[in-house]
């Protein structure tokens, strides 16, 4: 018989038995009110087969369209990928091969190509809009990040790293919808202070100057012991950085930095920071000592190669106010504003447009930097982060597509923009043994788009569907159901989102006004 799903009246399940349609419509309409949103749409036909067992252990076959692996310089005709239980057991299969008795079927397009799940290595979750500080929004923004695409995200610093842990946990119980929360943890330096602190002599209660060896090492194995597999460094001296840095590799977790952008005086120098091992650079290589002629650049570039430290160039971030003014159809192709409360929206319009964060000399050599990496031989070393908190009506999963046309304005091609937002990004963070590419053992975590984003990188944003582990999501379902949903509902409901900076030590106290 045939029965029309709870979910979505216009895909139809085909069933020999009426028990059975009847468990499946009911087990998604479970899902439907767990999740608020509807997971199954917008698909072709889904034909499920009589015994159902093979359905309820999840697998899912594609057929059609192209494939993009993240690990090949080009794009091949999919004929088919099978998914069971979240992971890609087969790739390339025929459909003569294709055993579709107990099988979710998905038809694409000629048209369409499936990628690898993006990552962003640079996510904030953070946002001011109060103006009392930058907090973590997770499960709203988590949900416009998946419907871009973004499967997998490291938040590179937190505030309340307590929150991005608890709706982690809740997404990985399958209770939450977003995108896999790979937990950055506190600043590991003054910048827990946020913006109080400027030069070394500021004082920050959440990272003391006077903070021991000790303390910084324990800090390190507490946030190692909440799942944390990589930690952000920000406003550390160098002696602080190269404690970080050594107690984070002997809990096995990896390191990124954000160095000498206040004064330099206090920030550990991007030379001395790869020879004490990190492994992550964000934003720049030579601009805190030289500028656009910086004889460093070349050395840095050699030292980064040599030893395989990669690069986040940010640059939708710090070139973004001209990039949007130069490129207003292409970095803006939809409203943000429509995702906060209306209140929320109302503060931001009061606050107007920011200044840009950087000149336009500074904004070029960030791009100059970012292609002689990538020229010296770097190109695996490249990866892709937003670094979009929240001060204006955009929102970081949207800029994650304003990121990768930035990369291709600096001059890179878009296969080497598509290899750093997927397997450069899983390899970096340490997971490209699950993640990254399309390859039989790893997690299901894809993207369909319309086109071909190896000719057009714009391609990425045309989502037609995403799976993460296996699981399909509808981006226009997603992005419904979270429009006013991000900030205050008004005056009297500022308290969540103003920051409270809590001390290291029990018996100091601050909180940031």
């Amino acid at each position: 018989m045939t029965v029309y799903s709870k979910i979505a009246p216009h895909i139809h399940l085909t069933l020999q038995d009426s028990a059975l349609a009847e468990t499946i419509s009911m087990r998604y309409s479970v899902r439907l009110v767990i999740y608020g949103i509807t997971l199954l749409v917008s698909l072709t036909q889904i034909s499920v087969g009589a015994q159902g067992t093979e359905s309820e252990a999840g697998l899912l076959v594609i057929r059609g369209g192209w494939l993009f692996d993240g690990i090949s310089n080009t794009r091949r005709h999919n004929s088919g990928i099978v998914i069971r239980k979240g992971k890609i057991v087969s790739l390339d299969v025929t459909a003569e091969q294709q055993s579709l008795t107990h099988a979710t079927l998905i038809k694409l397009a000629e048209s369409e190509t499936i990628l690898p799940g993006l990552i962003d290595l640079h996510a904030h979750y953070n946002l001011d809009l109060v103006d009392k500080g930058r907090v973590e929004e997770v499960h709203h923004n988590g949900i416009i990040f998946l419907a871009n695409g973004v499967t997998s995200t490291w938040s590179a610093g937190e505030f309340y790293p307590e929150r991005v842990i608890a709706q982690r946990d809740l997404i990985d119980k399958g209770d939450a919808i977003g995108p896999r929360l790979f937990v950055s943890g506190p600043y590991f330096g003054a910048f827990r202070c946020e913006y109080q602190v400027k030069v070394a002599a500021d004082e920050c209660v959440a990272w003391p100057n006077d903070i021991s060896e000790e303390e910084i090492r324990n800090e390190v194995d507490k946030w190692a012991q909440q799942g944390v597999i990589s930690i952000k460094i920000k406003q550390a001296t160098p002696a602080e950085a190269k404690i970080i840095i050594e107690q984070a590799h002997k809990n096995g977790m990896t390191t990124a930095g954000h160095l000498a952008n206040y004064e330099v005086e206090y920030d550990v120098s991007l030379r001395d920071a790869i020879l004490m091992g990190i492994n992550r650079i964000e934003h720049q290589l030579t601009l805190g000592s030289g500028g656009p002629r910086s004889a460093d650049m070349h050395q840095m570039v050699d030292l980064m190669i040599k030893h395989q430290v990669y690069y986040d160039a940010n640059l939708q971030m710090y070139g973004g106010i001209n990039l949007r003014r130069d490129h207003p159809s292409e970095m803006i192709w939809t409203e943000e504003a429509k995702y906060f409360t209306p209140y929320a929206q109302t503060l931001l319009e009061l606050r107007g447009p920011p200044p840009p964060e950087s000149d336009e000399p500074e904004f070029n050599q960030r791009m100059i930097e970012l292609m002689a990496l990538y020229e010296a031989g770097g190109e695996n070393l490249l990866i892709v982060g937003t670094d979009e908190p929240v001060y204006t009506s955009l929102l970081p999963g949207f800029a994650y597509h304003r990121e990768l046309l930035a990369m291709t304005y600096a001059g890179l091609p878009p296969v080497a923009v598509l290899k750093a937002a997927t397997i450069n990004g899983a390899t970096a963070l340490g997971i490209a043994d699950r993640l990254g590419s399309l390859e039989v053992g790893k997690l299901a975590d894809l993207v369909v788009v319309s086109g071909d984003p190896l000719n057009d990188i714009k391609v990425v944003r045309n989502i037609r569907l995403v799976v993460k582990e296996g699981v399909i999501h509808d981006p226009k379902t997603l992005l419904l159901s979270a429009e006013g949903r991000i900030g205050p509902a008004g005056p009297d409901n500022h308290a969540d989102w103003t920051l409270e900076v809590k001390p290291l030590r029990a018996e100091t106290s601050g909180t940031l006004k």
